[in-house]
């Protein structure tokens, strides 16, 4: 073979091997908006509580956070294939499982195996594309790598909708399974090895125990506030939440004493650096956690199956799809400054305009969203580049790894901490407002101690239970022939879609202060490349 022919063949492996990594990070990112859809239908099927729903999307997002630094820094000292490649294998395996499972804790267990394995094949995914690509080629393929991010993320709620509506739900995870070992086979054809040799060959485990008991005891606090029983005021929620504070404050005492740490805090002196990641939290917090709860509205409440929710969802992704391209000619011409200012301007406003929810559980009601979709969806285009410009921009160059791997942990601690908070506070108004409208009613309609049962019988079940107007609790002894359960069912829903519109307000909120944050912290001239 000519050495023109080698050549040759060098540089088609590579496109194959763009593929191969894009195929990892599709199903990474697939998989964190293709389960919005079937949460409802997994809740009826393995008979769940709003708990147990919320560590669905949280075990995956949690394992991801605190694991992406440590396997991206274990694939710059092994060898970035080998960890992609092994990431791709525990993914592909913990989808396997996700399907097989036949009870909530199985399928949280094998949530979490995902997000073990999403954490290496994102960050190395583009580590592997800047060790295979230079110069205009690796423009171009960073350009298909946020391509294919964007075009995993916008559809997956329509590939999701299809499959749960006419296969089922665990078909989400099963098409996973041939991709993952397409992905496998092509990745040990065409990836070349690739390491940081100048990488200390030292892993963090400090870092990593106490960021992970941090994380895992702030999302778990907020979410036993949903178990009956517990509360805001629960001794369990205020010592998990107050651990998670210790853990925290040892973490960063710990990091500015290690030599070579998992994160180093002094970056976030750089004031356009805490911006980005500020504003990269307070996106996923603001409005990824929200699609939560405004898929289970759009189901249990307004009745739309899996397939119809994705489908409307087009309207957000499709605008965020659009604009991403268009934010990115515009880093050159506009400040980054600017675009996120902007961009979190948009998304709050989008958001709150989703608070106008109507009560009447009518399908077509959906339609009061479409144009917060529409202006979030643009906002959500529009901030991505920047974000990720700001945070590998605004550090050192010997920095950026650990840079963007920060960026994208503030991302998932972002989603982890919304859908708990935003679970937390509608359980907790959904029970204070049952509560009200019950012993509202006339003494002569109900007694004092019927109040109370009908009061814990409705609690009990939840807001999930309430969204759907009390479905299936009509045969309970409490409430057979009951001639007042037309009157519970409507308190029900009324009390979910307020506790809805509270937690919309809040996500508007918090997208509001991020605008804010941004608006004083980001300086041009903390550019550095």
């Amino acid at each position: 073979m000519s050495a023109i022919d080698k050549a040759e063949k060098a540089a088609e492996r590579k496109w194959w091997a763009l593929v191969a990594v894009c195929l990892g990070l599709f199903m990474a990112l697939l998989d964190v908006t293709i389960v919005n859809v079937a949460l409802p239908t997994i809740q009826s099927d393995l008979q769940t509580d709003f708990s147990g729903l919320e560590w669905v999307l949280n075990a995956y997002t949690l394992v991801f956070a605190v694991a992406l630094v440590t396997t991206s820094r274990l694939g710059d000292i092994f060898g970035r294939k080998t960890l992609f490649m092994l990431g791709i294998a525990v993914f592909t395996i913990g989808s396997l499982l996700c399907g097989l499972s036949g009870d909530i804790t199985m399928l949280n267990l094998s949530r979490g195996i995902q997000g073990l394995g999403a954490s290496a094949m994102t960050p190395l995914s583009l580590a592997i594309i800047s060790a295979t690509f230079s110069g205009k080629q690796r423009g171009i393929a960073i350009g298909i790598w946020g391509g294919v991010s964007g075009l995993a993320t916008g559809i997956g709620p329509v590939i999701g909708g299809i499959l749960v509506k006419h296969i089922g739900w665990e078909s989400i995870f099963y098409v996973n399974i041939p991709v993952g070992i397409v992905a496998i086979l092509l990745s040990l054809w065409a990836i070349k090895q690739s390491k940081d040799e100048s990488a200390a060959r030292r892993i963090d485990l400090f870092g990593f125990i106490a960021f992970t008991v941090f994380m895992f005891c702030l999302i778990y606090g907020l979410i036993q506030v949903n178990h009956e029983g517990n509360g805001w005021t629960s001794p369990e929620v205020w010592w998990m939440l107050g651990i998670s504070i210790l853990a925290l404050f040892v973490f960063i005492v710990g990091e500015l004493r290690l030599k070579h740490p998992m994160v180093d805090p002094r970056l976030f002196k750089i004031p356009s650096f805490t911006g980005s990641a500020i504003a990269a939290f307070c996106l996923s917090a603001g409005m990824y956690a929200l699609l939560f709860n405004l898929s289970i509205y759009m189901q249990s409440f307004l009745g739309l199956d899996a397939l119809e929710t994705g489908v409307k969802l087009i309207a957000f992704t499709a605008m965020a799809l659009l604009f991403s391209p268009l934010s990115g000619a515009l880093m050159g011409k506009v400040s980054p400054k600017g675009l996120v200012v902007v961009s979190m301007a948009l998304l709050a406003i989008g958001v709150y305009s989703m608070s106008f929810l109507s009560k009447h559980n009518d399908p077509a009601e959906w339609i009061v969203l479409l144009p917060g979709f529409i202006i979030a969806g643009i906002g959500s285009g529009l901030i991505n580049p920047p974000i990720s410009n700001l945070a590998i921009g605004t550090v050192p160059v010997q920095r950026a790894g650990m840079a963007s791997g920060m960026s994208n942990v503030a991302r998932q601690m972002g989603g982890a901490f919304g859908v708990a908070l935003y679970g937390a506070i509608l359980s907790s108004r959904f029970t204070s407002l049952v509560t009200d409208r019950i012993q509202s009613l006339q003494d002569d309609q109900l007694s004092e101690s019927a109040k109370g049962q009908v009061i814990q019988a409705i609690e009990s079940a939840g807001p999930l239970v309430g969204s759907n107007g009390l479905a299936g609790m009509e045969h309970d002894m409490i409430f057979q022939n009951d001639p007042l359960f037309d009157s519970y069912r409507e308190i029900a829903r009324a009390s979910f879609v307020d506790g809805t519109i509270d937690i919309i307000k809040i996500a508007a909120v918090i997208l509001a202060i991020g605008a804010v944050l941004c608006l004083v912290l980001i300086r041009k001239k903390d550019l550095r490349h």
